[in-house]
């Protein structure tokens, strides 16, 4: 790369593989780049960015951090940060930093959507999760995924009615989703629905055929 000391040129080459979906190729320039660069916002995250789309996704989170550290209003960095760290289930930085997401920008749908589900899937808060549910179905009524977390969360506070609603709404937006089509036979598990539970059940280890707990479920009496 010509003007090798120019950090410019390295981020637009990243890029353009990057656009190309050459993840390997972009890893190639960029990590050495960001050891050069290491003040350089732009680097760092385009560092971070490419690591998540690898199998190894949270050695994404040292060049996250230092993403944020340079610039830290940094709202892409600050979610997918939140993602990683939930992922590893380092819940005190991810929550810290959904605070501070949904704080500064009440519009932030996926900030508040993320968080509550967070907060459902390890069964904690689950009236504050209701609450940024319902904040983020508010702001994106049409989304499968928002409307799947509300109903997730009405299930799991046991207003099984209303979270069939819910994920039943999800699921007519977008029907390929194994988590969702998971989380509807759930519910109709809890009715006693066990026929109308095992279709859904089904339905979802044709996408997920690699989960046992799917496998489970579905060879279950």
């Amino acid at each position: 790369i010509h003007h090798s000391d120019n950090p410019t040129g390295f981020s637009d080459l990243a890029l353009l593989y990057l656009n190309h979906n050459e993840i390997n190729k972009a890893i190639e320039i960029l990590l050495p780049a960001s050891k050069q660069f290491r003040s350089n916002y732009m680097i760092q995250f385009l560092t971070g960015l490419v690591l998540n789309q690898t199998d190894n996704k949270i050695s994404a989170i040292p060049f996250y951090e230092r993403a944020l550290v340079l610039s830290p209003g940094s709202r892409n960095a600050m979610h997918n940060l939140a993602i990683l760290y939930d992922s590893i289930k380092s819940w005190t930085k991810s929550d810290s930093l959904y605070k501070i997401l949904i704080s500064t920008d009440t519009t932030d749908a996926q900030a508040f959507n993320n968080f509550a589900y967070s907060l459902v899937e390890r069964n904690e808060q689950l009236n504050f999760a209701l609450e940024l549910s319902r904040k983020a179905v508010q702001l994106v009524p049409e989304s499968a995924a928002y409307l799947d977390t509300m109903g997730w969360v009405l299930f799991m506070i046991g207003n099984n009615t209303m979270a069939l609603d819910y994920i039943k709404q999800s699921i007519e937006i977008e029907n390929d989703n194994a988590i969702v089509l998971e989380h509807l036979g759930d519910v109709y598990k809890a009715d006693n629905k066990i026929l109308d539970a095992k279709i859904y059940w089904k339905k979802a280890f044709h996408i997920d055929p690699e989960n046992e707990d799917l496998e489970k479920k579905i060879g279950a009496p």
